[in-house]
């Protein structure tokens, strides 16, 4: 996966996109004067069939829209939670733990993490689970740390729903 900003992001939403490629198996550009055709482009010549833009209101993080082969898969309205301390994945040893039925597979899909919902997976994994009524996302680092970037998930669709 790609993952890139709008044209002119925050700090905040530079970071975003470093913590992710930080702690999963994917790529960050700046996107720059890029048109969005640009950014397809950009991913087809890395062999990367999914894009994710992360879109900012007020200097903040607050959505992400993921493209396969060009076309919108899915759209969320985010926060994210940059307080936790920086832990260290292993990306190619990553699983999903994922408590909220309806983004098992959309997440395991996006991220092409494997799905595993044991007590043993909350090692070195993305967790996707409820808090106050609002799912999360947080990554757990190899020793059973929370690390960040802490996402939380405000609302979610899917292109044609």
């Amino acid at each position: 996966m790609l993952i890139t900003t709008s044209r002119k992001p925050s700090q905040r939403t530079r970071t975003l996109c470093r913590g992710l490629e930080r702690v999963l198996n994917v790529r960050c550009v700046n996107r720059g004067k890029m048109s969005l055709r640009d950014v397809f482009l950009k991913a087809k010549e890395m062999g990367m069939d999914l894009l994710a833009v992360i879109s900012q209101k007020d200097g903040n993080p607050n959505g992400m829209d993921v493209y396969l082969g060009g076309e919108l898969f899915a759209s969320f309205k985010l926060t994210v939670d940059f307080s936790l301390p920086r832990g260290r994945m292993k990306k190619d040893q990553i699983c999903l733990r994922c408590e909220v039925d309806e983004l098992e597979g959309i997440v395991s899909n996006i991220f092409q993490i494997p799905l595993e919902n044991s007590d043993e997976s909350s090692h070195n994994c993305l967790w996707v689970r409820t808090k106050k009524s609002t799912p999360v996302m947080e990554f757990v680092d190899f020793k059973g740390h929370a690390t960040g970037p802490r996402i939380y998930l405000h609302e979610w669709k899917l292109a044609g729903d």
